[in-house]
């Protein structure tokens, strides 16, 4: 089978949640444009989309403003537990054949980690190495171990500004006085490689003051990640609503009928919309067309071969929301 040509293409995203404080702004914008070049040096290359969402996940990972990886939010107890996921549609090969005909479908996922400083990286150890696609806490981080994947201890994550907002969170749960949701959650990368493999990736720190224990929608496969030979999703937002709609699945499903930006649109309206839910999506198929809707604030960077790298802070798409809006997010 002849190689098929496919425009290369990336997109990622910084979380969906409440607006980004004015002071932040620079510095997010920053760190995603520096993201999206990462995985855009790759795509340039003729690298694999797996390579690809990867090395942009783990930049952000590494930027402490983003609810990833170093800096994530804490648990209700103080610490860090982290879930991440990643799936790849086609072949990684550098042959003849095409890499996005091949019917190849793969997955890796942790949960509730938290001595590795990129679970996204676990996250591909699991679907590389064992032939488990999800595994958590303890159990991962001793195939982290064999994997060569970095450690750290707990500690090593926890930035002042996530321990800042514990605190404020824990006082107010202490004297009993609702609280505004603290900083956004999840990252996310969705590309497509010339060879046509597709694959997603997401990664979080989870929802403020969580229940230890408690996994989100980034480690479960069909809800906050998912590939296939038609398209790729990465979610952020309610977790709990993004699992009971499978959302990214839903949403790549839809790509028979639709491009991605309607069937981006759609998932927000219909699935988190009838669920009263904040949350966002980004999208990718496989003829390279892009795709993202929230309706909530969500950063978006993207890279598009002939037109370059762009940095975006779209509107929400509007939808009727009770006033009690929830602030559980992934």
């Amino acid at each position: 089978m002849t190689r098929r040509s496919v425009i290369p293409a990336l997109v990622a995203h910084g979380g969906a949640g409440p607006a980004v404080p004015a002071d932040e702004r620079p510095e997010r914008k920053r760190a995603m444009l520096e993201a999206v070049r990462r995985g855009a040096d790759i795509l340039k290359d003729g690298g694999d989309a797996l390579d690809v969402v990867v090395a942009t996940i783990i930049a952000l990972e590494d930027h402490p403003l983003f609810n990833a990886g170093t800096g994530s939010l804490l648990t209700i107890d103080g610490s860090v537990e982290m879930d991440a996921s990643l799936m790849l549609a086609g072949d990684r090969s550098d042959s003849g054949e095409t890499a996005g005909g091949a019917g190849r479908i793969s997955a890796g996922a942790v949960a509730a980690v938290g001595r590795v400083r990129n679970p996204i990286l676990l996250a591909r150890a699991v679907m590389e190495n064992t032939r488990h696609v999800l595994m958590v806490g303890q159990g991962a981080e001793r195939l982290a171990r064999r994997a060569g994947v970095p450690m750290c201890s707990n500690e090593d994550l926890i930035t002042e500004r996530a321990r800042e907002r514990w605190r404020r969170l824990r006082d107010s749960v202490q004297l009993g006085i609702p609280h505004a949701p603290f900083g956004h959650g999840t990252v996310g990368a969705v590309a497509i490689d010339a060879r046509g493999a597709i694959a997603a990736a997401t990664s979080t720190g989870g929802v403020p003051g969580k229940i230890a224990g408690r996994v989100g929608d980034s480690a479960i496969i069909g809800a906050g990640t998912f590939a296939d030979l038609s398209g790729a999703a990465s979610a952020t937002g309610y977790g709990e609503a993004i699992i009971l709609a499978g959302l990214c699945r839903e949403a790549v499903r839809s790509l028979t009928g639709a491009p991605p930006a309607t069937a981006a649109r759609r998932a927000v309206t219909d699935l988190l919309g009838a669920a009263n839910a904040e949350g966002g999506i980004i999208m990718v198929d496989r003829r390279g067309r892009i795709g993202f809707a929230h309706n909530a604030a969500m950063q978006v960077g993207v890279y598009e071969s002939g037109a370059g790298i762009r940095h975006l802070w779209p509107d929400p798409v509007a939808i009727v929301k009770s006033a009690a809006k929830s602030s559980r997010r992934t």
